[in-house]
Order: C-alpha cells, then sequence, then structure tokens
C-alpha cells in the first residue's frame, strides 16, 4: 500500500483575506513613501483620475489578488477595482489581470507595492505549478524558509500552485530534529516523550543517515524524514519502511532543487520539502499600464 498525503501535514492554506496583507502592507505603506511621493506629488492634483491596467507579461499562475482590497481599504476606499482573473488562473503575456481606476497620484504611489506583493506570489505559484506539473509522482511540499511575515502569504502561493503545505509554525505539529535527538540522547526517547506529552499531536522524525533507521521504524512516528541523504542511500531507506511499516509517510529534504527531482521521481509518492520555492524563486513579471480618463 502506498501512502498518500492531503496536500498538507497540517491544515493547509487554501485561501486568504485582505486583512491577511495587513501587517506587511501598513509597513510598505510607510517604507515606500514616509514623507509622501515627492514626485507624483509634485505633478497631479487631488482631483486628476486615471486608468491602470495590471497586465501579465509572462506566462504563470496568479496569486496574491486579495492585496487589491487590502490596498483599497487601507487608503481609503478611493479605488474602483474590477477583476478578470482569480488566484489559481493561468496567465499568458498580453492578459489583462485587473482594471483600476482612481486618483492619479494614488495609482503612482501603490504601483510598486501592488505589484512586489503579487508578482513575488504568482513567481511562486508559477513555479510551485511546473515542478508539480514536471513531477505528478512526488510531493512537492514547502517549508519554514519564507521571509518573516510573508508565512501564511507564500504558503497561500504554494498551495494556489498545486503543492502542498508542510507545517505552519512551531506550534502546528511535532518536528523532531536532530539537535533534538543530540540534546535528549535517544530517538525512542523522544519520540515516546512527544507522544505522551502530546498524544493527538501528529509527529515527525528527521534522521541523517541509514544506521538511525531502524530505531527511526521501531519508534513509528507519523512521518519520518530522511534529510540530506544521497539518491542510494534513499532508495534503500524507502524501500525498508515500505516494507516493515509502509503506514509512516517518507519524505525527504535538504538542499532540494529541480534538478534532483528527476532522479527522485521514481521513488513515487514521498513527499519533498523544497525551501527553494519560498527563498529563491522569482518575481513573476507583471506591470501596471496607465492611462489618463
Amino acid at each position: 500500500m502506498e501512502n498518500s498525503l492531503d496536500r498538507g501535514y497540517t491544515t493547509p492554506i487554501s485561501s486568504i483575506n485582505p486583512q491577511d496583507f495587513y501587517p506587511l502592507l501598513d509597513i510598505a505603506l510607510l517604507e515606500d513613501a514616509p514623507n509622501g511621493d515627492v514626485t507624483t506629488d509634485s505633478l497631479f492634483s487631488a482631483q486628476d483620475q486615471s486608468l491602470a491596467n495590471l497586465v501579465s507579461r509572462e506566462t504563470g499562475i496568479l496569486c496574491g489578488m486579495g492585496v487589491l482590497d487590502a490596498i483599497n481599504q487601507r487608503t481609503g476606499d478611493h479605488l474602483s477595482i474590477q477583476t478578470f482573473l482569480l488566484d489559481g488562473d493561468s496567465l499568458s503575456p498580453g492578459y489583462t489581470i485587473a482594471t483600476i481606476k482612481g486618483p492619479t497620484y494614488l495609482l503612482l504611489r501603490l504601483e510598486r507595492i501592488l505589484l512586489n506583493f503579487i508578482q513575488y506570489l504568482s513567481g511562486i505559484a508559477s513555479e510551485t505549478n511546473r515542478l508539480v506539473a514536471s513531477y505528478p509522482d512526488l510531493n512537492i511540499l514547502d517549508t519554514r524558509k519564507t521571509v518573516p511575515g510573508y508565512r501564511k502569504l507564500a504558503k497561500y502561493a504554494v498551495f494556489t500552485g498545486g503543492g502542498w503545505n508542510h507545517r505552519i509554525n512551531l506550534s502546528d505539529m511535532a518536528m523532531i530534529k536532530d539537535n533534538h535527538i543530540s540534546a535528549l540522547g535517544s530517538i525512542t526517547k523522544a519520540v515516546e516523550r512527544v507522544r505522551s506529552r502530546n498524544p493527538d499531536t501528529k509527529i515527525e522524525l528527521e534522521i541523517d543517515n541509514l544506521q538511525q533507521l531502524d530505531e527511526a521504524i521501531n519508534s513509528n512516528p507519523d512521518i519520518l524524514l530522511l534529510d540530506n541523504f544521497s539518491i542510494d542511500d534513499l532508495e534503500i531507506a524507502v524501500k525498508e519502511i515500505r516494507n516493515r511499516k509502509d503506514s509512516i509517510l517518507i519524505e525527504s529534504s535538504g538542499g532540494v532543487t529541480p534538478e534532483k527531482l528527476e532522479s527522485m521521481a521514481k521513488l513515487k509518492n514521498i513527499g519533498v520539502s523544497m525551501g527553494y520555492l519560498t527563498h529563491t524563486t522569482r518575481f513573476l513579471d507583471i506591470g501596471l499600464d496607465m492611462e489618463n480618463i
């Protein structure tokens, strides 16, 4: 029997709302114009109105549209927004994603902030989607390697792209790592102690060599994380786990890049956690084109 995941080791972040953008948005607004926009404020009055088209410049997956309503709410509801595409929709060059009508000075002041959010989250969703489509037999997972404050948004982008959410934070589930084991002195003791104190909590156990495998399987965690294993050792470990305790979910981690997925794909139905998804992915090219009205 092969194990399966439910697109997340925890409750996946399958949706967000405008309020999820507020903390970062407030910082961005203050950071970008602490004393106004000297250029735009010199050129336009409050009566000048413009229309801005949010347009895709390349192929990808859209994510982060909630920031439009969040920005409007945070800046006084002066914008009229019409959206044509939603999070998760496919993009191609030239697609109009939304039109935004409002004061010219406000549209220009918000342009970079708006694009930073949507380009970043769409970049994560797009790269995740590319890897998921390329390696359908692997379960592509995110990690906690996210920019501070962006955790929920970044993991939502991974989910939007078809990926799987790992634990959201340290409260979500127990994850026993090498430093925990070193400090306590025993894999078995660590698993037993967590299980006794948190009987309803999912337990993931990390090991980094084959010598730990026997004790790790016998401790019967919910998930066994094989960290920085060579491909050969990974094959041995996966086979052993499936032969002895196929109820244990298997995960591989440790510097996993897209180039490494090809050799891992033959193992099928294992989770592969990739910090790459959120700390390396580039912005998707999306622009805001202005016109007078």
